[in-house]
């Protein structure tokens, strides 16, 4: 029984990845709202909170713009199955994606958050549909 539940216990584990930001992956959006004020917060605060920005970009009035981002991937089960897997296989997709503007006195001025949750099917029956 304790195999089992190890070998089940390891094929969970070694079906997740994730890639980008590690302080989004358990972010949500009232606790960004809670780190957040708008014309209070400076680029450090923000710094401090989510660490550096995967980019970053300038708006034509020379606003700065951060934004965040964090995929996480989950393999479906049936991924692990022999046969089945060849036939309809797939992951969990889960991105999160954060946007600062800042002003030009580095003071926050709005900002979004989006949590997009998907899946991607693979296999000889999904690939033919």
């Amino acid at each position: 029984m304790h195999v089992i539940l190890a070998l089940g216990l390891g094929l969970v584990v070694a079906g997740c990845a994730s890639v980008g930001n590690e302080s989004l992956r358990h972010l949500t959006r009232e606790g960004l709202e809670s780190q957040l004020e708008n014309g209070k917060t400076t680029k450090e605060d923000v710094r401090v909170a989510l660490g550096d920005p995967n980019t970053t970009d300038f708006t034509d009035g020379g606003n700065e713009i951060w934004k965040y981002r964090h995929v996480r991937t989950q393999a479906k089960v049936e991924n692990f199955i022999p046969v089945v897997d060849l036939l309809a296989s797939g992951q969990d997709v889960t991105t999160k994606e954060v946007a600062l503007f800042f002003d030009q006195d580095g003071l926050l001025r709005n900002y979004s958050m989006i949590e997009v949750e998907d899946e991607v099917r693979t296999g000889l029956i999904t690939a033919n549909m």
